[in-house]
C-alpha cells in the first residue's frame, strides 16, 4: 500500500543529501527520515555516521569507525541505516565511555 507524502523543499533537499551518501532508493530515504532523526542537524553527516556505525558495530566489518570507506559503501534499505543510527550509535557511545 502506498501513501502520498508531502515534503517541504528544505526536507527534500536534506533527503537528497542523505540519498547521495547512502545510495539507497528515494522511497527508502523517505521511510528513514520519517522514522529517525537523520534530517536533524547535518543530514549528510548523519548518513555518514549511519554507514560508519553499521559497518563497525552492527556487521563488525571494521574495528574503528574511521577505517570505514564511506565513499565506497552504500545501503540498500532504511532498516540498515536505522540499525546504524540506533544500535551502532549506542555501541559507539559505550566504547567512547569505556575509553575515558
Amino acid at each position: 500500500m502506498s501513501k502520498t507524502v508531502r515534503v517541504r523543499d528544505e526536507d527534500y533537499e536534506a533527503m537528497e543529501a542523505v540519498q547521495d551518501v547512502l545510495g539507497m532508493p528515494f522511497p527508502e530515504v523517505v521511510h528513514l527520515s520519517l522514522n529517525t532523526d537523520i534530517l536533524t542537524g547535518s543530514p549528510r553527516q548523519n548518513a555518514r555516521r549511519a554507514i560508519q556505525y553499521y559497518h563497525t558495530y552492527v556487521i563488525k566489518e571494521y574495528d574503528d569507525v574511521h577505517e570505514v570507506p564511506v565513499e565506497d559503501l552504500t545501503m540498500e534499505t532504511a532498516d540498515q541505516a536505522k540499525a546504524g543510527l540506533s544500535i551502532g550509535a549506542e555501541k559507539h557511545e559505550r566504547r567512547i565511555a569505556a575509553d575515558e
